[in-house]
C-alpha cells in the first residue's frame, strides 16, 4: 500500500511541471478528503445524530468519493480506517499479549513482539500522517464510548450497592488510620460487589487498550515532526504556549481552535493520557470502587521483570497491567482531581494494613506469606505506575504510603 500511494504522489509531482498544476498540493488535499470523509462515516456508529452521505462536508458532487461493501471478515466496519483499527484492537488483545511501556508494545508470553514502534511506523508510510491522525480520532470515539457506557452502567447497577459503599466509606474513613478489621472489611466489601467487577473489567481494559495505542501514534507523530518539520513543530509549540499563557486562551474563533487542535496532533504535541472527554455529574463511592475492583484483580497479576509490567498469572485470561491501569487512570481524569486523591488514600490504607497483616500474623503458613507479599508487590508496582502514568507526583503518593515502606515491601 505504501510503495502504491508513493507512486500516485511521484507520478503527480513529475507531471506538475509539464502541465502547470500543483500536484503535491492536490494530492495531499484530495487524500486528506478521502481520509477525512471514511473516518466521518465510520464514526457514525458511535453518534445518534448520523451524518449522511450528502451532508458531509468532504463529499463532493464534482469529484465524489466512492462507498465500498462491507467485508464478510469485518461486517461492523463501514471502511478501511475501521477495519485498520479493528485489527489493531485484535492483535492488541489483552487476553493475549502484554504491554511493556519501556519496550513500547504488545507482546507475546514468549517475549514475541506483535504491535510496537515498527508498526506504527509501517502504518505512517502507508497512510501518512492524515491516517495516523484519523486513527486516533476513531479511538477517541470509542473511549467516549466506553465511558458513557460505564456512567451509565455506573448509574444503573452500581448506584444499587449505594447502601455498601457508603458503609464501606464510613468504615474505612479517616484513610490516614487504619481501621480495626481491616481484612475482614475489604473481603465483605469485595464479595458484595463481585458481581460489578466484570464490566467494571472490561471496560477499563478497553479504554486503556484504546489510550496506549494513541500514545504510541502520538510519539510517531511527534518523531516525525522533529525530523521533517521542525520549524512547523517549533511554530506550533510557541503558539500553544502563547495561547495557555493569555488572559483569555479561548478568545480565538472556534474554527480557529479546532484548526490549532487538528495542527497540535499533526505534530505530536500533548500527552493522550490527559484528555478530558467528557463532563458528567459526580459519582457518590467511585473511589471506594476502583479500590474493590483494584482489590480483585491484583492477585491475578504478577510482575514480569523481562517487561518491566504487571502480566496476567494465567494465560488466556484478558487482563494485563498497563491497559487496566490507563483506563482507571482515563476514568479518573473525567472528574475533579479529588476523585483520583481518594483513590490513592484508599491504596495506601489498603496496602498499610496489608503489611500489618503480614507481620503480626505470627503462625501464618508459608505459602500464604508468600502469596500475601506477591500481591503486596503486584500493589504497589500498580500504584507507581498509576501515579507514573497519571503526571501525579510520587511526594503525593508518599503522603499516603511512605517511602521507607515502599522499600521494605519491594525487597520482601
Amino acid at each position: 500500500l505504501s510503495r502504491r500511494l508513493q507512486g500516485f504522489q511521484s507520478a503527480l509531482e513529475c507531471i506538475e511541471d509539464y502541465v502547470s498544476i500543483h500536484g503535491l498540493k492536490m494530492w495531499h488535499e484530495e487524500f486528506s478528503r478521502i481520509i477525512s470523509y471514511n473516518v466521518e462515516q465510520e464514526v457514525n456508529k458511535y453518534l445518534l445524530k448520523k451524518v449522511l452521505d450528502a451532508d458531509s462536508a468532504f463529499q463532493s458532487e464534482i469529484v465524489p468519493i466512492p462507498r465500498f461493501p462491507r467485508t464478510q471478515n469485518e461486517p461492523t466496519c463501514i471502511n478501511f480506517m475501521g477495519r485498520m483499527v479493528s485489527m489493531l484492537i485484535k492483535i492488541t488483545d489483552t487476553q493475549y499479549t502484554t504491554f511493556s511501556i519501556e519496550k513500547s508494545g504488545w507482546f507475546m508470553s514468549d517475549g514475541t513482539e506483535v504491535c510496537g514502534l515498527k508498526t506504527v511506523s509501517l502504518l505512517r508510510q502507508a497512510v501518512g500522517v492524515y491516517g495516523l491522525t484519523g486513527i486516533d480520532r476513531l479511538l477517541c470515539y470509542r473511549i467516549l464510548h466506553e465511558l458513557h457506557r460505564f456512567v451509565k452502567f455506573f448509574r444503573t447497577n452500581v448506584t444499587k450497592q449505594g447502601v455498601l459503599l457508603e458503609q464501606l466509606r464510613d468504615e474505612l474513613y479517616p484513610e490516614w488510620k487504619t481501621p480495626t478489621k481491616a481484612v475482614s472489611i475489604y473481603a465483605s466489601g469485595s464479595k458484595k460487589a463481585e458481581m460489578l467487577m466484570l464490566p467494571m473489567l472490561t471496560c477499563f481494559r478497553r479504554i486503556g487498550q484504546a489510550q496506549l495505542l494513541r500514545r504510541m501514534i502520538r510519539f510517531e507523530l511527534g518523531r516525525c515532526s522533529r525530523i521533517d518539520a521542525k520549524t512547523l513543530l517549533q511554530s506550533v509549540s510557541t503558539l500553544n504556549a502563547s495561547i495557555l499563557s493569555s488572559e483569555n486562551p479561548f478568545e480565538e474563533s472556534p474554527p480557529e481552535l479546532k484548526k490549532f487542535c487538528d495542527m497540535s496532533l499533526a505534530v505530536g504535541l500533548g500527552d493522550p493520557l490527559q484528555t478530558v472527554f467528557m463532563a458528567t455529574d459526580p459519582l457518590e463511592g467511585l473511589p471506594v470502587l476502583l479500590l474493590l475492583c483494584v482489590i480483585a484483580y491484583v492477585p491475578k497479576l504478577s510482575y514480569n521483570a523481562m517487561f518491566g509490567s504487571l502480566s496476567k498469572n494465567k494465560s488466556g485470561y484478558p487482563i494485563d497491567g498497563w491497559p487496566l491501569i490507563a483506563g482507571i487512570s482515563t476514568l479518573l481524569k473525567q472528574f475533579h482531581p479529588s476523585y483520583s486523591k481518594s483513590f490513592l488514600a484508599y491504596i495506601g490504607q489498603f496496602v498499610r494494613v496489608s503489611v500489618a497483616a503480614c507481620f503480626e500474623r505470627k503462625q501464618v503458613r508459608k505459602d500464604v506469606a508468600s502469596q500475601l507479599t506477591e500481591d503486596l508487590r503486584s500493589m504497589l508496582v500498580l500504584v507507581n505506575q498509576f501515579c507514573d502514568i497519571s503526571s501525579i507526583p510520587k511526594s503525593a503518593l508518599h503522603e499516603h504510603i511512605p517511602q521507607y515502606l515502599m522499600e521494605m515491601c519491594s525487597d520482601l
